[in-house]
């Protein structure tokens, strides 16, 4: 695969993905369980990916990788990918959807420092250039107009804090796999897992209630994060991951996105406010990511 193409999937995910903060909060601030909502919306994404599976009449062959594999994609499965939107979504509740968009960069830093600590991986001088930019940009999005962090949302960034860092292990431990499989495949299966933790847990938090309770639009945003952001953006990522020729820190940096995509969506679906800051850090932004995609060819060690 071309490393262009890598690069595509990687920001047609974070498109997604930055719209998904909001309309989580949207699901979740109309007092559905975090645990209900989650297992939802992850039955969906296992339903349009056991489409594409059969569709494709690949499922002997997945079966097969499966079984080779069983272990590993349990791990990354129900105890990174499932733990870390738990806590996401219970931090949520304590938060805004654009702390959390903003939060959600952490991501690059961790996934860095996590190849470092196991692989050794050095980032290249124009790599961590664009991360301090990218972080100078998300800093100013952060602060308030006094130039500092509400307290009142402590909880909550914590909290996403937290799921973050067990998403940038996910990304880590996905990358072993999804190099030496069918990334699809590997999709599926994680959804597999995920799916079978939590669509049994989410009963014993009274989901046959809370489901009679949700509207046809409310049914609708869940599909939508359920297949569009959880389906098909994590197929492309995994598939954009499995590209050995792009450090997994390069593609996690592209997350930079999110905020921008984030703020904007929380604006029109959450009425939430813009200001001169939120301007000015989207623009810094999107400057790191044109950085690190203009010089993605560079390899200079520090």
């Amino acid at each position: 695969m071309k490393k262009r193409t890598s690069y595509i999937l990687s920001i047609i995910t974070m498109i997604f993905w930055g719209t998904a903060f909001p309309f989580s909060k949207y699901i979740i601030d109309k007092s559905i369980n975090p645990i209900v909502f989650l297992a939802l919306r992850m039955s969906f994404a296992l339903l349009f990916c056991f489409g594409y599976i059969i569709s494709t009449k690949q499922i002997k062959e997945w079966f097969l990788m499966f079984k080779r594999n069983f272990w590993h994609l349990l791990i990354l499965g129900m105890i990174l990918y499932a733990s870390s939107y738990i806590i996401q979504y219970f931090g949520v509740s304590y938060t805004t959807a654009i702390n959390q968009t903003i939060i959600s960069n952490t991501t690059t830093f961790f996934v860095v420092f996590i190849n470092f600590i196991l692989y050794h991986h050095k980032p290249t001088k124009i790599f961590v250039f664009s991360m301090i930019t990218g972080f100078l940009g998300v800093l100013l999005i952060m602060l308030n107009d006094n130039l500092q962090i509400s307290s009142t949302t402590i909880i909550g960034d914590l909290l996403t804090l937290l799921s973050f860092f067990i998403w940038s292990l996910y990304i880590v431990f996905n990358r072993n796999i999804s190099i030496k499989e069918n990334p699809q495949f590997v999709t599926f299966s994680v959804f597999i897992w995920v799916c079978f933790l939590l669509v049994p847990l989410s009963f014993g938090f009274g989901m046959v209630e809370q489901i009679k309770l949700l509207s046809v639009l409310d049914w609708s945003v869940i599909a939508y994060l359920g297949i569009i952001c959880s389906g098909v953006a994590t197929l492309f990522y995994t598939i954009a991951l499995s590209n050995e020729e792009i450090p997994s820190e390069n593609l996690v940096l592209i997350g930079f996105l999110i905020p921008v995509i984030g703020i904007f969506t929380s604006i029109l679906v959450l009425d939430e406010e813009i200001n001169w800051r939120i301007i000015v850090g989207c623009i810094i932004v999107i400057i790191s990511v044109f950085i690190i995609e203009s010089k993605k060819e560079e390899n200079l060690e520090i």
